[in-house]
């Protein structure tokens, strides 16, 4: 169990400093990737790691100045993980900040990140990114 927090752990921090390489080895090849609804970058479920990084990475890299997704407490039921936390930054195109509580829920399989759902209140993250 205490792998599987490491797992989630370990995305949190690749994306933290930016290690494309990183996120990529610690995707499930058969991977499920599914945002919120009203998520800005939603786009269904995406089924390749190349996904996450061409769909959702470089677009929050791109939209946010200081982004950041951070997990504070994990729950761990066999191969499922939740995390919860929250995201924060500063829109770069309007210079609004925000901040959105998170419950991540995670899968893993063959000790990759298999499986994500996201639940967060999108409306603050597509707030901050629109101009009043």
């Amino acid at each position: 169990m205490t792998m599987n927090i490491d797992l989630v752990r370990g995305f949190y921090a690749a994306v933290a400093a930016g290690d494309v390489p990183g996120v990529v080895a610690l995707l499930h090849p058969d991977l499920e990737w599914t945002e919120a609804r009203g998520f800005p970058y939603y786009g269904g479920t995406w089924t390749r790691p190349q996904d996450v990084v061409e769909k959702l990475l470089v677009p929050l890299l791109r939209d946010w100045d200081d982004f950041a997704a951070v997990a504070d407490d994990y729950l761990v039921e066999g191969d499922r993980v939740v995390s919860l936390g929250a995201y924060s930054g500063r829109s770069k195109a309007t210079g609004k900040a925000m901040h959105a509580a998170f419950a991540h829920v995670w899968r893993i399989a063959d000790g990759k990140l298999k499986r994500f759902d996201m639940h967060t209140d999108t409306l603050l993250v597509d707030r901050a990114l629109r101009a009043d």
